[in-house]
């Protein structure tokens, strides 16, 4: 209301009545916002928001103005005011890129054991500190002026930074570390059994020029499944599939395939401990025969990943025929890759990988959640190998290969 009152001001400054009350009517503006201001700094609505959620709404906000965003790395829980920080990070994203020219920014969020953080990322040089203070001086109109600084300042703290990595600039904005939420406490759950199938490199040993591209160039599409069982032949079959794609050694979390699917049977009590999806919440889900075709159209051109990839594998495979879909693309399993990397002797559950590696596994058992923890264990795994001098696809392959044969001699004495 404030633009409208200094107009009326200037129109009517001959007018007393008029003139006095556009001056009430400003003290009282004024009140309100002093007011909503105290009560914003006094008391500060927190709760547990997970950062895939969170990225999503920002990028519908700044997407809408043309800006490309890419939603980057593993997902983690956030302890925030989800209203005032969008709104500190959108202003940020929109101040950024109208001063640098920017056409797309990244997103990311990470965390340790006692904090955590989001990021923006672009292409190109550091902001310089006067333009960044700006950025953070900013005052928010639909938090009463308040400012992006003070918005961050609620959530943990001044200690912003940036840093340049891998060709790209990168804000962090500290926040404080939530706690992953779910409706019913999720219990501790067996593994699947561990299938090593050396038939998986069939497709991979003669791919002509892709195998012998550096690992980090390629595209990866990681992906898990849910199942009704372990027992494929004897009618189990897929009620979920989660992939998400891997480029340049970055994890796309925004770009990322999760179906539920209708499996035509009943699910048993069993199965849904693992991953929570029940007869009733697939009975309006489209088949097999429609999820799969939009899979594969998905994973095209890529490489397929897996953690313990031969059980996904064969429930893919055990319907190509019949949905006329063919799954030919290579294939790498990040539980093959660990025993070569980490020896035999150490465990090779996604669990115990992530332990070594110090990965954070949020949204366990569902398909989604563990093919982007399975994508951040792959990228772990692939600096290893190149630090043994292993850079692509047919190298890996070779050393897989022997591995393997290794192993499988061992376990047969």
């Amino acid at each position: 209301m404030e633009s409208p009152l200094i107009r009326l001001r200037v129109a009517a400054s001959n007018q007393t009545i008029v003139e006095r009350e556009a001056a009430n009517i400003e003290r009282a503006i004024k009140k309100v916002t002093d007011g909503y201001q105290r009560a914003l700094s006094g008391w500060w609505p927190m709760t547990d928001v997970h950062s895939a959620d969170f990225f999503a709404f920002v990028a519908k906000g700044v997407e809408s103005e043309g800006l490309k965003v890419t939603v980057t790395g593993l997902p983690v829980w956030l302890h925030a005011d989800s209203h005032s920080l969008a709104l500190a990070v959108d202003s940020l994203i929109r101040q950024m890129a109208e001063r640098m020219g920017l056409a797309e920014i990244d997103l990311a969020a990470g965390a340790d054991d006692d904090s955590a953080w989001i990021e923006i990322g672009w292409p190109g040089a550091t902001a310089a500190k006067p333009a960044l203070d700006g950025w953070l001086a900013k005052g928010l109109t639909q938090l009463a002026g308040m400012t992006v600084k003070d918005v961050l300042a609620h959530h943990a703290g001044h200690s912003i930074g940036q840093e340049h990595r891998q060709g790209r600039s990168w804000l962090r904005l500290p926040m404080r570390k939530g706690v992953e939420v779910h409706f019913q406490p999720k219990a501790q759950l067996p593994t699947r059994p561990e299938f090593y199938d050396l038939s998986l490199l069939d497709g991979v040993r003669d791919i002509g020029e892709m195998g012998r591209l550096p690992l980090k160039s390629l595209t990866f599409i990681v992906f898990d499944t849910e199942t009704t069982g372990l027992q494929p032949s004897q009618g189990d079959q897929i009620v979920q599939i989660g992939a998400v794609r891997v480029v340049n050694g970055r994890i796309l979390s925004g770009e990322s395939f999760n179906r539920i699917v209708n499996p035509g049977r009943q699910i048993p009590p069993e199965s849904i401990k693992f991953h929570g999806i029940t007869d009733d919440m697939v009975i309006d889900k489209p088949p097999l025969s429609v999820v799969l075709p939009q899979f594969k159209a998905f994973a095209a051109d890529s490489v397929l990943v897996a953690h313990n990839a031969a059980f996904d594998l064969k429930f893919l495979r055990m319907n190509e025929r019949q949905f006329g879909v063919r799954f030919d693309n290579p294939v790498l399993d990040t539980m093959m890759l660990s025993n070569y990397l980490d020896g035999p002797e150490n465990g090779h559950s996604l669990d115990a990988i992530c332990d070594r590696f110090g990965i954070e596994i949020t949204d366990r058992h569902t398909a989604l959640g563990d093919a982007i923890v399975t994508a951040a264990v792959l990228l772990k795994q692939i600096d290893m190998l190149e630090m043994r001098g292993i850079t692509t696809l047919d190298q890996v392959v070779r050393e897989l290969d022997l591995k393997m044969v290794l192993h499988q001699r061992q376990q047969a004495l």
